[in-house]
């Protein structure tokens, strides 16, 4: 994947953290940063997973076809036990 360089300015706390961090676990700035927000775009992911269950869970639409899909694989595990 293509890199792309940005410039952005960060507290003096948050860059000393970082800094700490890099040297204890060697590890560069770069992929303490890429770290972190990959876990911030994987947690924001499951929010809209999440999100998007509870919406379903509330449609009367969706409940009927997943009561009537979740019978028919009942009925296939049963036939396949005889």
């Amino acid at each position: 994947m293509k890199s792309i360089t940005f410039t952005n300015n960060l507290s003096s706390e948050l860059m000393n953290w970082m800094e700490t961090y890099s040297a204890r676990h060697k590890l560069t700035r770069r992929a303490i940063i890429e770290k972190a927000l990959n876990d911030l775009r994987k947690s924001a992911r499951q929010k809209e997973y999440a999100s998007s269950f509870k919406r379903a869970s509330l449609d009367r639409e969706i409940k009927n076809m997943t009561e009537d899909g979740m019978g028919d694989y009942f009925k296939q595990l049963i036939n396949l036990e005889k």
